[in-house]
């Protein structure tokens, strides 16, 4: 337990699953669209904002993450990394 040590010990977190994350890599896309095909699967050809897709990875997503990570604001050091693998 990192909050248990005299000295908190820093807790990193990955986060991935941007919206239409790697296109190119078939096998390794994300679980959220900008835009969705009628069969649901992502259209990597869609054009836009992706505004939608963001505001999915927000709400259905990172919020859940920020309300677990919130409970150690102050106990602990952390950081989070975003998507790594996008850069």
């Amino acid at each position: 337990d990192a909050a248990a040590r005299s000295r908190p010990q820093l807790v990193t977190f990955i986060v991935y699953d941007l919206p239409n994350r790697d296109c190119h890599a078939k096998a390794s896309n994300g679980e959220i669209c900008c835009t969705y095909l009628p069969n649901g699967r992502c259209d990597y050809m869609a054009t836009g904002s992706c505004e939608t897709g963001l505001a999915e990875y927000k709400t259905e997503y990172i919020d859940r993450i920020v309300k677990v990570l919130q409970d150690y604001d102050g106990k602990v050091p952390i950081v989070v990394v975003i998507e790594p693998d996008s850069l």
